[in-house]
């Protein structure tokens, strides 16, 4: 049986934000850049995006490799305390 995704296109914008980290050039995606853009363009966005310094400081401790392994992969509930 066929389930439906809830998530939305809009949702993916994340994803897309670090482009320039992973050398990935938009503007061989026009439909794409568009599609940044005009996401990238909402006030919600915007205002969501100007709290990054506030949320994330730089200089902040950024944790290990393996702490960031154990953090994404490998837990489950009996591994999570809660």
């Amino acid at each position: 049986m066929y389930r439906r995704h809830s998530s939305c296109i809009r949702d993916h914008y994340p994803w897309v934000v670090g482009y320039e980290r992973q050398s990935q050039d938009l503007s061989k995606f026009p439909n794409l850049k568009r599609w940044f853009d005009t996401i990238k363009a909402r006030p919600a966005v915007e205002r969501a995006y100007a709290q990054v310094q506030r949320v994330n400081p730089p200089g902040q401790p950024q944790p290990s490799v393996e702490e960031t392994r154990k953090i994404l992969y490998g837990q489950d509930a009996s591994t999570v305390q809660r």
